[in-house]
């Protein structure tokens, strides 16, 4: 099963192998229960949410328009679940800092020091960013989602994709700068 597509793996469950839905949880679990905390920051629900999400997915399986990704399908439903447990408004307060600040390994411990002294300055900053900023950034830097997918995701228009990212950015950057020279 490890070659055939998801959207292979849809049409297959609809004509009745359902047992083959348990493939596409397989693919999915991990990348939902990070994406999940990272909108929720709630640890003890994230396994309840993903059951949510899954059951969800099953159940529309026969509206998935297969000329979208499987992969952007699921994700919006694990980001509609995530902002219904938590209210779209409070997002910002609970996404924490992805990644996509890793300076790498260091040998040395004052620079690893250093390191992880602006990865908590970044994080910070991050988490006072608005959601519309926050949540292209969290899927285009750990989720590693193209622009395309993003869009469909948070269902904005691609060219809206990359100036929020890019937003995000200099607010982020803004934001650190500020906080460092206080």
């Amino acid at each position: 099963m490890d070659r055939t597509t998801d959207e292979e793996l849809v049409k297959k469950v609809l004509s009745g192998q359902k047992e083959l839905f348990y493939h596409l949880i397989t693919r999915y679990e991990a990348k939902l229960k990070r994406y999940i905390l990272r909108i929720t920051n709630r640890h003890g629900e994230v396994e309840d949410i993903l059951q949510n999400v899954f059951l969800k997915a099953y159940k529309n399986l026969p509206t998935f328009n297969d000329n979208l990704k499987f992969s952007s399908w699921v994700y919006r439903i694990a980001h509609n679940e995530s902002v219904n447990i938590i209210g779209s408004s409070f997002i910002q307060r609970f996404v924490s800092l992805p990644e996509w600040f890793d300076m790498g390994s260091s040998d040395n411990v004052e620079e690893r020091i250093d390191d992880e002294q602006m990865k908590r300055k970044l994080k910070e900053c991050v988490e006072r960013l608005e959601v519309k900023y926050k949540e292209p950034l969290v899927l285009f830097y750990y989720e590693e989602k193209a622009y395309g997918e993003i869009s469909d995701i948070l269902r904005i228009p691609v060219r809206n994709v990359g100036v929020l990212i890019h937003r995000g950015r200099l607010q982020v950057k803004k934001m650190c700068y500020e906080k460092n020279n206080r």
